[in-house]
């Protein structure tokens, strides 16, 4: 399997939703806030604690969306060739 491309950064301090041009397989995400984020890639979510990252693989998605209230960064890996 070949590596994962990284692709999509985003960063914020408020609520957003990330539009994908493509697929992406993975969520990388930095919560550099005080406050809890609740972030969903497709059908997956999860919270990211302050102070806390994420990073791995999902359900291939194309929306992400972050709630939140305080700074996050982060990017989607997708794989070579739009593969899974």
């Amino acid at each position: 399997m070949e590596d994962s491309i990284a692709m999509f950064p985003f960063s914020g301090t408020a609520s957003q939703t990330v539009p994908l041009s493509r697929e992406a397989s993975y969520l990388v995400i930095f919560n550099d806030g005080a406050t809890d984020l609740t972030v969903t890639a497709g059908y997956f979510t999860t919270i990211v604690r302050a102070g806390d990252g994420f990073d791995e693989r999902v359900n291939p998605f194309t929306t992400l969306s972050i709630v939140a209230t305080g700074a996050y960064h982060g990017y989607c890996r997708v794989m070579p060739g739009g593969g899974r």
